[in-house]
C-alpha cells in the first residue's frame, strides 16, 4: 500500500514537472510572439516597403501594390500633404498574447490609434496646417486588428500581414474630398486672351485662358497645373505649380518671359508659332493651344505737345491720353504732376528750386505693363524747337503697388533744373514709336520762397 502511493507520489510530480515545462514553455514562446509583433506594427507604422515585404512570402504581393495600399499613387502636393498627416498621427498597443500550445500559435490584438479623420474639425478643414490643428482638438481614432503569429517553426513569422496593414491604413480608403479621376476629366475648352482665331498682329504679350466644369469647386483637393510656352522648339517658359481659380486659369507670356532676343527692333513679339502645353502636376496631358504671331513695320508717331498759357499751367492739369487701352485702365482723378519737396505753385506748375519733375499716373493693380517714357525742354510753350532725338532724359518704369492703387512714377531729376517748360512723353514700347500719354508742366522763374512771399 506504501509503495503504490509512493509511486502515485512520483507520478503526480513528474506530471507536475512536465506541465510546469509546458507552461514555462508556452510563456516563452508567447514572449517572443509578443517581440516580433512590436517589431512588424513598428514597421506598419513606419511604413517602409521593403522591410514589410520581408513578411511576405515570395511573390505574394508586389512592391508596388503594398505601396499603393500605404501611399495612393497620383496623389496631389496637398492630397498628398493631407495624407501624411493622418500617417504622422498612426500609433499602437499591443494586448497580451493567446497562444494555442497544440496549434503553436499566438494571436495578438493590436489597438491602432490615430487622428479622427472624420471628425466635423477634421471635415472642415481646408489644407494639412488645418487638419494638423483639427486632429489635435479631438478624441484620437482606434482601430484594432489581430496578428497572428506562428510559432511552429524555427523562427516565429507573421500569418497575416496584408489584413494588419490593411486595417492600419484603412484612412487611405477615406473619401478626402479629393476629385475623382483627371483634371482633364473636367476640362471644358480654353481661347486666346484677344485673339479668338488665335493670331496676334504686332503684340508684346500672348494670354490663353482654359476653363473647367464648375463641379470643380466643389472638391477640397485639386491637383495644380503646370504648362510651358514654345516658339517652334525653343520652351521660352516653364511655369510652376498654380490652380485654378473661379474654375478658371489665365496663362500669360508676357515680356519678361520671352527673353531680350523674343522681340523685334519695334518691341513686338517675334514672328513664329507660339505652343501652350497644359499638364495636371503629375504630368497627364490636359490641353495644348498654338497661336501666330505676325508682325508689321509701324511708323514712329509724331510727337508734339500743345501750347497752353502760364495761367492754365497754374490752374489745370495738363496731360493727354492718346491710347485708349491705357485711358480705360487709368484713374485721371488720382494721376497728377507730384509734389516731392513742397515746391508746386499749380497744378501743373513748380517753383525752380524744385528738385524732381514727376508725373504719377494711376492705373488698376491688374496693370504689369512696362511704360517707356522721356522728358524734353523748351523755353517756349509751343515747345517747336524741340528734337524727337534728343529729349533731356529718358527711362523705363513698371507700376509700383501702393496700400490703394498702382502707380506710374514717371519721375526726372535733372541737374540743373531750368525755368520754362518740360514735355512728358510716355511709349507703350521700347522702340518708342506708339505714344500712349502726354502731359507737360512749366517751371517759373520764382523759388517757392518767392511765391510764398
Amino acid at each position: 500500500m506504501r509503495n503504490i502511493f509512493k509511486a502515485f507520489v512520483s507520478a503526480a510530480l513528474v506530471m507536475a514537472l512536465i506541465f510546469s515545462f509546458c507552461g514555462c514553455q508556452a510563456a516563452d514562446r508567447s514572449e517572443e510572439a509578443r517581440t516580433l509583433c512590436d517589431t512588424f506594427c513598428g514597421d506598419v507604422k513606419t511604413g517602409d516597403v521593403d522591410k514589410l515585404l520581408t513578411y511576405f512570402n515570395y511573390d505574394e504581393i508586389s512592391a508596388e501594390e503594398l505601396g499603393n495600399i500605404i501611399v495612393h499613387p497620383d496623389l496631389n502636393k496637398e492630397e498628398a500633404s493631407f495624407y501624411q498627416v493622418i500617417r504622422d498621427s498612426l500609433n499602437y498597443s499591443i494586448a497580451a498574447a493567446e497562444y494555442n500550445k497544440d496549434t503553436k500559435i499566438a494571436v495578438l490584438t493590436v489597438a491602432w490609434s490615430m487622428g479622427d479623420y472624420e471628425s466635423e474639425p477634421a471635415l472642415n478643414a481646408g489644407n494639412s496646417a488645418d487638419l494638423l490643428t483639427a486632429l489635435a482638438s479631438v478624441p484620437a481614432k482606434t482601430i484594432y486588428s489581430e496578428v497572428k503569429i506562428d510559432l511552429s517553426g524555427e523562427f516565429p513569422r507573421v500569418m497575416n500581414p496584408k489584413e494588419v496593414i490593411d486595417a492600419a491604413y484603412a484612412f487611405n480608403d477615406f473619401d478626402s474630398g479629393v476629385m475623382p479621376g483627371l483634371l482633364s476629366d473636367y476640362y471644358t475648352g480654353g481661347s486666346f486672351v484677344l485673339a479668338p482665331k488665335g493670331i496676334y498682329l504686332n503684340t508684346d504679350t500672348i494670354g490663353l485662358r482654359i476653363n473647367f466644369d464648375k463641379r470643380l469647386s466643389d472638391f477640397r483637393f485639386v491637383p495644380g497645373i503646370v504648362y510651358t510656352i514654345a516658339r517652334g522648339e525653343e520652351v521660352l517658359f516653364a511655369s510652376d505649380v498654380v490652380f485654378p481659380e473661379d474654375n478658371s486659369l489665365r496663362m500669360d507670356l508676357l515680356p519678361e518671359m520671352a527673353g531680350t532676343d523674343g522681340f523685334n527692333e519695334d518691341g513686338f513679339l517675334i514672328d513664329g508659332k507660339y505652343t501652350f502645353m497644359v499638364f495636371d502636376e503629375n504630368f497627364h496631358d490636359i490641353c495644348s493651344f498654338e497661336c501666330e504671331v505676325k508682325t508689321e513695320p509701324v511708323e514712329k508717331e509724331e510727337l508734339s505737345f500743345k501750347e497752353y498759357k502760364k495761367d492754365d499751367y497754374l490752374s489745370k492739369l495738363i496731360y493727354e491720353f492718346q491710347d485708349d487701352e491705357l485711358m480705360a485702365n487709368a484713374f485721371v482723378y488720382r494721376s497728377g504732376w507730384w509734389d516731392y519737396d513742397g515746391t508746386s505753385v499749380g497744378k501743373s506748375a513748380f517753383a525752380s528750386n524744385t528738385k524732381t519733375l514727376g508725373f504719377s499716373l494711376a492705373v488698376s493693380e491688374t496693370n504689369e505693363s512696362e511704360l517707356y517714357y522721356e522728358y524734353y525742354f523748351s523755353e517756349k510753350a509751343d515747345f517747336k524747337n524741340i528734337s524727337e532725338t534728343e529729349p533731356v532724359y529718358q527711362a523705363s518704369c513698371k507700376p509700383t503697388l501702393y496700400e490703394d492703387q498702382a502707380c506710374y512714377d514717371l519721375d526726372f531729376t535733372p541737374d540743373e533744373m531750368k525755368h520754362g517748360f518740360y514735355g512728358l512723353a510716355v511709349y507703350s514700347d521700347a522702340s518708342k514709336k506708339h505714344i500712349v500719354f502726354t502731359a507737360s508742366c512749366m517751371v517759373v522763374e520764382e523759388t517757392s520762397q518767392d511765391v510764398l512771399d
